[in-house]
C-alpha cells in the first residue's frame, strides 16, 4: 500500500479544514438569510403596481389626479427595479380594504433613495402626505428607522396609494405592507441577525489589528482595514450608518457607497499582492494588482468630486473587471501548488461572485428575488470564515518552521555534548543568581506586609487609627502603666444626637461629621504617644499616656469647646455638633484587671450623657457606678 508522504498529509488536512470552513460559513449565511426571509410580511406589493417615469422632472401630484391622458404601465414582474435612472418615476397602487382595529405601516425596503414622497387618499381626498429620502437629514423621517415606514391611514374605504421616487444610483422600490405588531416582531429579529453580522465582522477587524500591534506583519493591518471598509460599505447599504454614524451629514450619505466600497476594493487589491506570492511567478499579475488598487483609488478620490451616479457607474464596471482578474490570479496560482491560494481563491469567489451579481443588478442586467446586500452579507460571512482559515494556516506554518529550528537547535547541542560541563557550571550559577534574587524578592514581600498591616490599622472614613490599632495599643499601654506605675488616661468621646443627625440628613452627611470630629481632636493631640481611634460608630477613644486628671481634664475641654464652635459643612448646609466625653485616670497595678480603665472611662461617658451631654466627666469611686 502506497503511503503519503508528511506534505501530502499535511495538504489533505488543510483541504478537509477548507471544506469544514467553508461548510461552517455557507451554513451561517444561509442562517443569516433564513433570519431575513423567515418573517414573510403581511403583503408583497408589486406586480400591478402602475409607473410612470418623469421625463421633464417638474409633474406635480396634481398633475397625477387630474390629467387621465397621462401613459401609466403596469409592473408584470414581482420586482420594482429600474436601475440607473436620472429622471424620478411615479408609482400609484390601491391598497386592499385593511381591518380598522389593526394598525398598519407601509414599508419601502431599500435605504439609498434620494427623494421619496408618499400620499394616501380616499375618496374624500388626501388623508396624509411624507417627505424623506437621504437628500434630506435622518430626523426628517416620520418613523426613525434605517429603512422608510409609513404609517397608513384609516379609511372606511379602499386607500390609494401615490409615490414620487428618484435616486442618483439604482432606482428600486420594494414595497412591503405590514400590521405593526408583526412589523415590530421582525424588526426586532433583523435587528438581532444585523448585530451578529456586524459584531462578527468588528470582532475579526479588531483582532487582525491586534496580530498587526504584536507581529507587525502589514497583511493584518491591510486585511482589518479592508473587514472594516467591508462593514462600513453594508452598514450604509442597510441604512444603519446613515442611522447612526452620520445622520446629518447628507453630503456623506449621497456618497458614502461609492467611497467606502471602493477602499474595500482597495484594501483587497493590496491584501491579494501581500498575501499571495504573485510577484515570485509573474510580475506583469504584480503590476496588474497595483494597477487594480491604483483604479480603486482613482474611483474614490473621484467620488469626493464627480456626481454619484456617474463615479458609481465607474466602479459597477472597474469592480466586475478586478473580480475577474483576482479570481483569475487565484485560480492561476491554485493551479502553481500553491497551497494558501487555494483556501484564499475558495474564500473570495464566495464574497466576489456575490459583489459581481450585486453589481449586475445595480446595472439592472439581472433581477433576483432578494436584495443585493443580503446577498453582500452571505459573501462576506463565507469569505471570512475561510481567510479566519488562512490566517490559522499561516500560525501553524509559522509554528512547525518553529518545530525545525528546534529540531536543528538539538542538532547542534548532541554535537557540543564536550560543552556540558560548562553548561552546568552557567546553570549553577543562574541558580545562585536566581536565590538572591528570590531573597530580595522575599524581603521587598516582608517590607510589603508591614506596610499592609499599616494600613489596616486606618480608619477607612477618617484617616485616624481603627478599633483594631486600638486594642493592641491599649494593652500595651496598660502593661507599661503597670510596669513603671506611670499615670495612664483613657478618655471615650461621643458625638451627640448622631443619630438624629444620619435620620434628619442622611448618612452622607453623618460621615462629613464623623470625619470633622476625628481632624478636630487630632489637631490637639501634641504630643507622638498620644493616640486617637475611632472606637466605633460615632465614638472616638483616646490613649494619653503619662497624662494626670487635671491635664488630661484641660485637654479634653479644649476639644469640647472647639467641636462645639465648629460649623461643619456639608451639601445640606452647615452642622454644629457637641460632644460628650467620658475619661479615668491612674496607674494600673498588679491586681488590676487590664479592661478597668477602659470600663471607668466608658461609665463617665454614661454619666455625662445622662447629665445631659456636652460636657467633661471624669470618673471617681462615688459617681462611678452607672
Amino acid at each position: 500500500m502506497t503511503r503519503l508522504s508528511a506534505s501530502q498529509v499535511r495538504h489533505h488536512w488543510l483541504w478537509l479544514c477548507g471544506a469544514l470552513a467553508l461548510m461552517l460559513g455557507t451554513y451561517l449565511a444561509v442562517q443569516m438569510l433564513l433570519a431575513v426571509s423567515g418573517t414573510q410580511p403581511q403583503q408583497r406589493i408589486s406586480r400591478g403596481v402602475e409607473f410612470l417615469p418623469d421625463a421633464t422632472s417638474r409633474m406635480q401630484v396634481q398633475d397625477m389626479l387630474d390629467n387621465s391622458s397621462l401613459h401609466w404601465q403596469t409592473e408584470q414582474s414581482d420586482l420594482l427595479s429600474y436601475g440607473m435612472q436620472k429622471v424620478p418615476y411615479w408609482f400609484r397602487y390601491q391598497l386592499p380594504r385593511l381591518d380598522s382595529r389593526e394598525k398598519w405601516l407601509l414599508e419601502i425596503d431599500y435605504a439609498l433613495l434620494d427623494n421619496l414622497e408618499v400620499w394616501f387618499f380616499d375618496d374624500q381626498g388626501l388623508l396624509s402626505e411624507y417627505a424623506t429620502g437621504d437628500s434630506l437629514p435622518f430626523r426628517a423621517r416620520t418613523i426613525r428607522s434605517e429603512k422608510f415606514l409609513f404609517p397608513v391611514p384609516q379609511s372606511p374605504g379602499p386607500v390609494d396609494l401615490l409615490i414620487r421616487a428618484q435616486s442618483s444610483g439604482s432606482l428600486k422600490l420594494p414595497i412591503n405592507l405590514w400590521q405593526a405588531e408583526h412589523y415590530l416582531v421582525y424588526s426586532g429579529e433583523h435587528s438581532l441577525m444585523m448585530g451578529i453580522f456586524f459584531g462578527f465582522l468588528a470582532a475579526m477587524g479588531l483582532s487582525n489589528f491586534f496580530f498587526f500591534l504584536t507581529t507587525r506583519a502589514v497583511n493584518f493591518l491591510v486585511y482589518c482595514g479592508y473587514v472594516f471598509c467591508l462593514g462600513l460599505t453594508l452598514l450604509t447599504l442597510h441604512g444603519l450608518a446613515y442611522k447612526y454614524l452620520w445622520p446629518e451629514n447628507i453630503w456623506l450619505q449621497g456618497r458614502s457607497v461609492v467611497l467606502f466600497a471602493s477602499a474595500t476594493m482597495l484594501f483587497a487589491a493590496i491584501f491579494s499582492r501581500e498575501l499571495l506570492p504573485v510577484r515570485r511567478f509573474s510580475m506583469a499579475l504584480d503590476r496588474g494588482l497595483l494597477m487594480v488598487a491604483g483604479l480603486f483609488l482613482m474611483i474614490l478620490l473621484l467620488g469626493l468630486l464627480l456626481p454619484y451616479w456617474l463615479t458609481i457607474k465607474v466602479f459597477l464596471i472597474v469592480l466586475i473587471i478586478a473580480i475577474f482578474f483576482i479570481c483569475g490570479i487565484g485560480f492561476w496560482l491554485w493551479s502553481k501548488g500553491v497551497v494558501v491560494a487555494r483556501l484564499y481563491t475558495l474564500a473570495w469567489v464566495a464574497l466576489l461572485s456575490s459583489a459581481l451579481i450585486a453589481s449586475l443588478e445595480n446595472l439592472n442586467l439581472l433581477d433576483l428575488d432578494i436584495r443585493s446586500h443580503y446577498l453582500l452579507m452571505f459573501g462576506a460571512t463565507v469569505e471570512t470564515v475561510l481567510l479566519a482559515l488562512v490566517l490559522a494556516i499561516s500560525y501553524n506554518q509559522q509554528r512547525q518552521d518553529l518545530f525545525e529550528a528546534q529540531e536543528r537547535m538539538l542538532h547542534k547541542e548532541r554535537q557540543l555534548r564536550e560543552a556540558q560541563q560548562q553548561a552546568q557550571d552557567d546553570l549553577e550559577y543562574k541558580v545562585q543568581e536566581r536565590t538572591l534574587e528570590l531573597e530580595i524578592t522575599l524581603r521587598e514581600l516582608s517590607q510589603s506586609n508591614r506596610e499592609l498591616e499599616e494600613r489596616n490599622t486606618l480608619d477607612a472614613l477618617t484617616g485616624i487609627r481603627n478599633r483594631r490599632y486600638f486594642d493592641k495599643k491599649y494593652v500595651a499601654e496598660v502593661r507599661r502603666s503597670r510596669r513603671e506605675q506611670t499615670l495612664l488616661t483613657v478618655a471615650m468621646l461621643d458625638i451627640d444626637h448622631f443619630k438624629s443627625i444620619n435620620d434628619r440628613l442622611g448618612h452622607l452627611v453623618g460621615d462629613e461629621c464623623i470625619r470633622a470630629v476625628a481632624n478636630q481632636i487630632r489637631l490637639h493631640l501634641r504630643r507622638p504617644a498620644d493616640d486617637v481611634c475611632r472606637y466605633g460608630g460615632e465614638e472616638f477613644a483616646l490613649l494619653l499616656p503619662n497624662t494626670d486628671a487635671e491635664g488630661a481634664a484641660v485637654l479634653l475641654e479644649a476639644i469640647r469647646q472647639d467641636i462645639g464652635a465648629l460649623q461643619v459643612h456639608t451639601p445640606a448646609g452647615p452642622v454644629s455638633l457637641t460632644i460628650s466625653v467620658g475619661f479615668s485616670t491612674g496607674a494600673v497595678h498588679m491586681d488590676v484587671d487590664d479592661n478597668e480603665l477602659l470600663e471607668q472611662a466608658d461609665q463617665a461617658l454614661y454619666r455625662a450623657k445622662a447629665g445631659g451631654r456636652n460636657q467633661v466627666q471624669t470618673y471617681n469611686k462615688e459617681s462611678g457606678v452607672a
